[in-house]
């Protein structure tokens, strides 16, 4: 069979989960012997680990996020027609990366499978927005759904988002739940001395990771704890505001802020802290994913302090393996995080618990679940 693999992640470098999630599928494709293309962001790379790479510029999102995915779903369109007529499946990350594929149909015969870990409408309705996007969301919302609708088949990354794109009209035959996971074999648990004291937030900083919450709470976490190291590592659109407002709350100098890092020098990080945060806003699209660091927040040995949201709770036990807090509530966050650094025994008892969950979600034992799933229509 041959296969196109694409999505609107960078896949080189790789920046989010959704592009650790897409080469893991193209890599299992490869192994059961399909014929394998990717067709995605890279920085005009044009292989990546032995697949043929059909590359082009990642949407900026800068000014616009509606903007700058019409016009990378422009160029995505000409590579599709390129392959369209003699391709058997394409598999798509994200409808953002899809926009073209329902009208492509009319004229190939491909199938069409979207997996999904994000709706991205669903977050221009939550999140600040220029007046045009303002202007379109209920368009663009209706169209994301369409999209989904078109799919063959609709992977999704919790229960909470297959009872959300039921509910639009898909079919709940088919729609699959496949969970995220975590390079295991690339994250150590070990940690270096001093990690003891150290409170980590990985990951991108953009406006729906509301980091924000995590810098709210460091004064009284640094108050019951001076020793207490916070690292912000990672880059986004929100970074420049959260460096901002870590200087008006008098706390810039208590943080390290790395900015944007390649996946392995990030995740070396995860060696300083015993506490991972994910400070996400309890709203309908944060609601129905789990978000990557969970995983690897896990499987470093790094205890989790979350917000409490649906998808993340389908997959975690609180008081075994993550601590949850009142979504949006700095001082809940501030005193659970306090929590962890203050019981040694405690904060090791999460962290080993969440070592145990990480083994569940490998990416050698959900990436075939995947593509089970693509290839059974």
């Amino acid at each position: 069979m041959k296969v196109i693999v694409s999505t609107h992640d960078s896949l080189c470098p790789i920046k989010g989960g959704g592009a650790l999630r897409t080469i893991k599928c193209a890599e299992e494709f490869r192994r059961l012997g399909h014929e394998v293309i990717i067709i995605g962001p890279t920085d005009e790379v044009g292989e990546i680990n032995g697949i043929k790479v059909h590359w082009l510029h990642a949407p900026k999102k800068q000014r616009s996020q509606l903007l700058s995915s019409l016009k990378f779903n422009i160029r995505l369109l000409r590579k599709f027609l390129q392959f369209a007529g003699e391709t058997d499946l394409i598999f798509v990350h994200n409808a953002i990366a899809a926009a073209t594929l329902p009208f492509l149909r009319w004229f190939y015969k491909f199938r069409f499978v979207l997996d999904i870990t994000d709706i991205h409408a669903e977050y221009l309705v939550v999140n600040r927005k220029t007046f045009l996007e303002r202007l379109v969301t209920p368009l663009i919302l209706a169209i994301e759904y369409w999209i989904i609708r078109s799919a063959d088949h609709v992977i999704v990354v919790t229960e909470a988002m297959k009872d959300l794109v039921v509910s639009k009209g898909i079919p709940a035959s088919k729609v699959s739940v496949v969970y995220d996971a975590a390079e295991t074999e690339k994250i150590s648990p070990e940690k270096l001395p001093g990690y003891e004291k150290g409170v980590i937030h990985l990951g991108t900083v953009d406006r729906q990771h509301n980091v924000e919450v995590f810098i709210k709470a460091i004064p009284e976490v640094a108050k019951a704890h001076p020793d207490a190291k916070f690292l912000i590592v990672g880059g986004g659109r929100e970074l420049e505001n959260i460096i901002a407002l870590s200087k008006e709350l008098g706390v810039y100098d208590r943080c390290l802020f790395t900015g944007y890092l390649p996946c392995d020098a990030a995740r070396e990080y995860l060696k300083k802290a015993a506490v991972g945060v994910i400070p996400r806003h309890d709203n309908l699209p944060n609601r129905i994913v789990t978000t990557l660091k969970v995983y690897e927040y896990w499987a470093s040995a790094t205890a989790v302090v979350s917000a409490k949201m649906e998808g993340i709770a389908e997959i975690s036990t609180e008081g075994g393996d993550i601590v949850f807090f009142r979504s949006g509530d700095h001082s809940d966050m501030a005193a659970k995080i306090s929590g962890l650094l203050s019981d040694c025994a405690v904060a090791e008892r999460i962290r080993l618990a969440g070592v145990g969950t990480a083994a569940k979600y490998t990416w050698q034992k959900i990436a075939p679940q995947i593509v089970k799933n693509a290839l059974e229509l």
